[in-house]
């Protein structure tokens, strides 16, 4: 009887602990510039997503329960974005500023930080600081961003170095959607055609991050234009014509100007809405798209899938209404 009531005893003990087990990811945030009206949240891994965080006076916390290790970036309305690792009952803190932040928490969070500060030291050595602790720390996921930001944005990127990191990198690294998308879209050939478009964030108009999330499929068409050139112009008028007689849901126009002038893009844009979006970041020919895909002249545009994965280009007028119309329906059919 005595056994039997032990049994009982540490059976409820047991079941009492696990269940007051702290699941809940916490970041707490306390920022210099305290007058950040928003920070978003953008979602990386395992799904992808869009939050948006208020601070008061620079202060914030954030929490949610992550099924498994989650990957994320922290973007101002400057578009100057930090990630954040988050797993079940980890506790990380943000202070300084964007532009210099410390992070102190759990896992990669840690160890990204002491990247930060060690290349902030040394300015010249970056891409050779950068290789060192991508070696070093094969089995983080803050390899995955240090991979991205110091081989994959370079503007003439070694490919050959970057497979070869790869290469050394741990399988569930290289599973990570940034890493998977990286392997996708590098071509030892610059004539070869990339798969996919290069892992890339941006913002409408009102500042708000353009999500390549969506429940159902939905194409994206995206379409370099300047307000200089009047050919882009002229092709961009007659998009704005074309999503009209297609599904509101399934299929946008992501217009991407090569602009440097913030008030001659603004006067020639086109209202947005659910299908129409316009999007600068005022680098011109510097554009990320415009250096993956080598591209030396206006108009152009890429169709896509959700998961930026490449149909065709430079496809306008039916052609293009056809096209998509025809995706929608082969969609229809496989469900």
């Amino acid at each position: 009887m005595k056994l039997i009531i032990r049994f009982i005893f540490f059976y409820s003990f047991v079941i009492l602990t696990s269940c007051s087990e702290n699941n809940t990811f916490t970041l707490t945030g306390e920022l210099s510039n305290k007058k950040e009206k928003y920070i978003i949240a953008i979602y990386d891994d395992p799904i992808g997503k869009i939050d948006t965080i208020k601070p008061i006076d620079g202060k914030f916390e954030y929490t949610f329960i992550p099924d498994t290790i989650t990957m994320f970036r922290l973007a101002n309305d400057s578009g100057i974005a930090i990630p954040v690792f988050a797993d079940k009952g980890w506790e990380v803190s943000l202070k300084g500023s964007f532009a210099n932040p410390y992070i102190k928490g759990n896992g990669p969070n840690d160890e990204l930080q002491n990247f930060r500060e060690r290349i902030s030291k040394d300015t010249i050595n970056k891409a050779l600081l950068a290789k060192e602790f991508i070696l070093n720390n094969r089995t983080s996921y803050a390899s995955a961003y240090v991979l991205n930001q110091y081989f994959i944005q370079d503007k003439n990127p070694d490919i050959k170095e970057i497979k070869e990191l790869i290469a050394q990198i741990d399988g569930h690294v290289k599973d990570c959607r940034i890493v998977d998308i990286i392997q996708k879209t590098i071509t030892e050939n610059k004539e070869q055609k990339s798969e996919y478009i290069n892992y890339f964030s941006c913002k409408d108009r009102k500042g708000k991050y353009v999500s390549w999330s969506s429940k159902d499929e939905q194409y994206t068409l995206v379409n370099l234009w300047a307000s200089w050139d009047d050919k882009s112009i002229a092709i961009r008028d007659s998009l704005y014509n074309t999503i009209k007689e297609l599904p509101k849901k399934e299929f946008r126009v992501l217009n991407i100007s090569i602009d440097f002038d913030k008030k001659a893009w603004n006067n020639k844009c086109k209202e947005e809405n659910e299908q129409w979006i316009e999007t600068c970041d005022f680098k011109g020919w510097d554009n990320s798209i415009i250096k993956q895909f080598d591209i030396s002249k206006l108009p152009y545009n890429i169709l896509v899938t959700k998961n930026r994965k490449i149909i065709t280009r430079c496809i306008y007028g039916n052609e293009l209404k056809e096209k998509v119309e025809n995706l929608i329906q082969e969609n229809k059919n496989k469900k």
